[in-house]
């Protein structure tokens, strides 16, 4: 199942920036994700949610790209991150790779503001 026209919407909740990707989370997307949060970053934005709702597929290379961008935010800045809308089977591959042990995974966009917002 390859979707196309991946877009990447953001938003800013309390001090949390809102990432809401739409499409498949190939190597293709993950960069314009990884393009995004980069972007939060360089203006000192910490606290960064994503929403995959709207993106029920993401593959290896996608994977490996949010690896990335945890690894940056957690390890690097000292940051927090929050996923959304991960499927069964994301959720569980996310689990797999240690991507949940960096990051927590709350039920709803607004939760997930307030559980990592100052």
């Amino acid at each position: 199942m390859v979707m196309s026209n991946f877009t990447v919407t953001t938003a800013i909740s309390k001090d949390v920036f809102i990432v809401r990707p739409c499409g498949y989370v190939d190597e293709n997307g993950g960069a314009k994700l990884a393009k995004a949060v980069n972007e939060a970053l360089s203006e000192e934005r910490k606290k960064v949610v994503i929403n995959f709702s709207e993106s029920p597929v993401i593959n290896s290379q996608g994977i490996a790209q949010i690896i990335e961008i945890a690894e940056i935010i957690v390890d690097e800045i000292g940051g927090d991150l929050a996923f959304v809308g991960l499927s069964e089977l994301a959720s569980g591959v996310f689990k797999m790779v240690g991507l949940l042990q960096m990051a927590d995974l709350y039920g709803s966009e607004s939760e997930a503001v307030d559980g990592i917002a100052d």
